[in-house]
């Protein structure tokens, strides 16, 4: 029963330590460059960045920061709008049951702002997204609109 056990253990060590290689496939830079070839990068007309923020300095203050980094990185700014503040108003009892004409009303506002860059390519606008999104200041939300240029379709081109 020993030597069956052995055996056994001896059998199974074997089956679980076989070396199993795999190689990741070589890429030949010519054919890389075919795929990078075939696949273009994307255009986009203009990206609308629209963030809101209930504290009015510091969507002035990220505002501007947005307009910095496209001095720097040399990127088209389009139009930029500050919409007007949406207010929520909360009426609340001032205790938990009775005293119904003693209200608190609770009001937050959420200030908006907008701003539109032109003209850019999917690396670029990927870039400046991701460094943008990276340094949002807490308490700021953000939402991107992108309207992409494709070529027209053969049956309209013909």
């Amino acid at each position: 029963m020993l030597k069956l056990a052995n055996t056994l253990q001896k059998s199974l060590l074997n089956s679980t330590i076989r070396n199993v290689r795999t190689l990741a496939p070589t890429v030949n830079p010519a054919e890389q460059q075919k795929v990078q070839a075939v696949l273009p990068d994307k255009l986009y007309s203009s990206i609308e960045i629209e963030y809101r923020a209930h504290d009015k300095e510091v969507l002035k203050s990220y505002t501007t920061f947005l307009q910095q980094v496209c001095q720097h990185l040399e990127i088209a700014q389009g139009r930029h709008e500050v919409l007007p503040y949406i207010r929520w108003v909360q009426p609340a009892l001032r205790s938990k049951f009775v005293h119904k004409k003693y209200k608190l009303h609770y009001e937050t506002r959420t200030h908006i702002s907008k701003l539109e860059i032109l003209n850019v390519t999917g690396s670029t606008a990927s870039t400046f997204l991701e460094y943008i999104e990276r340094n949002i200041p807490e308490g700021v939300g953000m939402r991107v609109g992108f309207t992409e240029l494709q070529p027209l379709p053969l049956t309209i081109q013909n």
